[in-house]
């Protein structure tokens, strides 16, 4: 892939970013970064531009953190997610036993998730 030249602007100064992004997700990016740093010299008035940097790294660093932490947390094994469809495909098959026998019929229209 070819990679793309963009200037951008973060916090007053002028940057030319080389990658293999697409422009427009380097502006986002850079826009993003801008707003963290407008955001830390608002909160704490700090004036130096390297301290407001990394003070919005260490903000971004820790959204990042916490996203990282809630996907763990959110994760289910494949051994448990086999274990689930089982129990899920043996409780479908016990509603259709079900139906069919309280309908008489047996037939039963099957549904597919």
């Amino acid at each position: 892939m070819d990679k793309s030249i963009i200037t951008v602007n973060i916090f007053g100064n002028e940057y030319t970013i080389k990658g293999v992004a697409e422009p427009d997700y380097i502006i986002m990016l850079a826009n993003y970064l801008n707003n963290k740093m407008q955001n830390v010299q608002e909160a704490t008035g700090i004036k130096d531009v390297k301290k407001i940097a990394i003070l919005a790294a260490i903000n971004i660093t820790d959204e990042l953190f916490e996203i990282r932490k809630k996907l763990k947390e959110s994760y289910l094994p494949n051994e448990q997610f086999q274990e689930l469809r089982i129990k899920l495909e043996s409780l479908i098959s016990l509603i259709d036993k079900e139906l069919s026998s309280q309908t008489g019929n047996t037939d039963t229209d099957n549904i597919n998730f």
